[in-house]
């Protein structure tokens, strides 16, 4: 009978070969057992990597993995608050983290010029490939409730540095000089 120190050399190609080799040996084997956890092994080692991989997808997958970023937040100034504007797959020239920029409404005119920009952030596009940007800036106080009206109504615009807000003037009637109010003509009555 051989002993634990006897090699017997066997050419092995599959899993079957394997099993009559441990046959052949006549070495008293639980051939059912060491292959069973060897299955177990494999089967629960597949399924943690089946598990890892359903959470990279729904995750986005790690750093690069399609998340929304922002760039650092600058500090806003005081009696301020954050408005979102979405610009769309570009950041428009000249808008910079701490810059300022301008909003218009949805017709073009300025509402809000000078406010500061406190954030970037990116995102990928809803459908298709791409980007999409969103530009945060500290409006006034005062500001806000313009804004939130302009948002409202329909998309906002952006554009670099402190422009201008349109004024609108009315114009008066031009001024006459008044017309003193005359005493009305005396009548006289004929005598007879």
């Amino acid at each position: 009978m051989p002993t634990l120190e006897d090699t017997v050399d066997f050419k092995v190609v599959t899993l079957n070969d394997l099993v009559d080799a441990d046959v052949r040996t006549g070495v008293p084997v639980a051939a059912d057992d060491k292959y069973k956890r060897w299955a177990f092994l494999s089967t629960g080692v597949a399924g943690m990597l089946l598990i890892a991989l359903i959470v990279a997808l729904v995750t986005g997958g790690g750093s690069e993995g399609g998340g929304a970023k922002a760039s650092k937040e600058f500090p806003a100034p005081a009696n301020t608050g954050p408005v979102d504007v979405p610009v769309g797959p570009s950041v428009p020239s000249g808008i910079a983290l701490g810059g300022l920029a301008s909003i218009n409404d949805i017709d073009g005119q300025v509402i809000v010029s000078g406010a500061t920009v406190t954030q970037i952030k990116e995102a990928p596009a809803v459908y298709g490939k791409g980007k999409s940007y969103t530009v945060v800036v500290a409006v006034s106080n005062d500001d806000l409730a313009a804004v939130t009206a302009a948002k409202s109504k329909g998309k906002l615009g952006l554009q670099a540095g402190k422009v201008a807000k349109a004024t609108t003037t009315t114009s008066a009637p031009a001024a006459t000089a008044p017309v003193p109010i005359q005493p009305a003509p005396a009548t006289t009555t004929p005598s007879h």
